[in-house]
C-alpha cells in the first residue's frame, strides 16, 4: 500500500543517486583523461621519429653535396672521406676512371643515399654529378656493397 514519506526519508534517500552520479563522472572523466595522456604520447613518440629520420636524411644529403666538391684521387675502389663535424662521411666507390658512385651516409649511417658521378677527362679528381644519378639501394654488387 501506498503511503507518503516522511521529510527523514525522502532526506537520505536524495544523496544516493547525487553520489553515484558523481562517481560515474569522476570514472568516465578519469579514463578519458588516460586515454588523452596516452594519445599525446603516442604523438610525441611520432614526432620524435620523424625529427630522427628528417636529420638522417638530411646529413646523407649533405654528405653527397660536400663529397661532390671534393678532390677524390685516381685510384679504383672505395676512398671515404668524414665531414668535419663528424655529422655525416661520403665514400665514393670508383668503377672506372670516369665513373663512379657517391655514398652519403648520416651519423650513424641511418640513412644511405648514392649518386651517380662521373669524371671528366679536363679534370679526373673532380666528380660532377650525373644528371639522373640519385638512387637509394646500392647499385653495386651485394659484395662491393658491405665492402666498406
Amino acid at each position: 500500500m501506498w503511503r507518503p514519506l516522511s521529510s527523514f526519508e525522502r532526506f537520505t534517500q536524495q544523496g544516493n543517486t547525487t553520489l553515484l552520479c558523481v562517481l560515474m563522472v569522476m570514472t568516465l572523466a578519469s579514463s578519458l583523461l588516460r586515454l588523452k595522456s596516452s594519445s599525446i604520447h603516442y604523438g610525441t613518440q611520432q614526432v620524435n621519429d620523424e625529427k630522427k629520420y628528417l636529420t638522417a636524411f638530411y646529413q646523407a644529403q649533405s654528405a653527397l653535396a660536400w663529397g661532390g666538391s671534393y678532390e677524390w684521387s685516381m685510384h679504383l675502389g672505395w676512398q671515404c672521406r668524414a665531414s668535419p663535424s663528424s655529422s655525416f662521411s661520403v665514400c665514393l666507390w670508383r668503377a672506372t676512371p670516369t665513373e663512379g658512385w657517391l655514398r652519403g651516409s648520416s651519423e650513424k649511417s641511418e640513412w644511405l643515399l648514392w649518386q651517380r658521378v662521373i669524371f671528366p677527362k679536363t679534370s679526373p679528381s673532380r666528380s660532377q654529378r650525373h644528371r639522373r644519378g640519385w638512387i637509394d639501394d646500392c647499385p653495386l654488387s651485394v659484395e662491393q656493397c658491405l665492402e666498406r
